[in-house]
């Protein structure tokens, strides 16, 4: 699927560096005694050296492997190698992110899903389409976050989700997040976590 303005609108804001050739990380990944994924092959081509700062002074480079001429330099991944992780039984096999601390488990799995901040997802691209619908939703003024219920059964929030179901948004949602927004509010249900989360603009903001 094609990144819509959400999408679009994040990456404007990120710095790209010079990335690796697709080629040469499919010959690394081959290197590794590993099949060369389409999908992985697909996310560098489109998103390698793209910049993400997660902290200040916590960046993920985005990509399957990277130079050790980057900008900024390598800090927690070995440059010119790519990080595999096999299938368990469970989850089929990941590739790590270029360059990113491992607490945020940035991994991209041989089925295309993503994990890491921003995910669970079933493609990179949901990702982007949620930092952009969040980013776009945080623009429009002061703003509070609740949540309701981690109960999705419960009259309050089976009533909220129908009452809201008109301003659906699709590209970011999938089985693991569905987001809703109207002008002044933002719900976003977590349904394999029962997790309910409302985002509210404050009133006295401009429309």
């Amino acid at each position: 699927m094609g990144l819509t303005k959400y999408g679009k609108n994040f990456l404007a804001t990120l710095r790209r560096d010079t990335p690796v050739p697709t080629a040469v990380v499919e010959q690394r990944i081959r290197d590794a005694g590993h099949p060369a994924h389409p999908v992985w092959l697909e996310f560098h081509d489109a998103y390698a050296g793209y910049i993400e700062e997660l902290a200040p002074g916590d960046v993920a480079f985005w990509g399957l492997s990277h130079a050790a001429d980057r900008d900024p330099p390598p800090i927690w991944v070995n440059a010119d190698e790519v990080f595999i992780t096999p299938a368990d039984g469970r989850l089929p096999e990941g590739i790590g992110c270029a360059d990113a601390h491992p607490v945020h488990d940035y991994e991209l799995l041989a089925n295309g899903h993503f994990l890491g901040i921003g995910g669970p997802a079933e493609s990179f691209d949901r990702k982007l389409e949620r930092h952009g619908l969040m980013m776009e939703f945080y623009s429009r003024g002061n703003w509070k976050q609740t949540l309701l219920d981690r109960d999705l059964t419960k009259p309050e929030v089976v009533d909220l989700i129908e009452e809201m179901k008109a301003s659906f948004i699709p590209e970011p949602s999938d089985k693991h997040a569905q987001y809703y927004l109207e002008p002044k509010r933002l719900l976003r249900v977590a349904p394999l976590i029962k997790k309910v989360v409302l985002y509210e603009i404050d009133p006295s903001s401009p429309a």
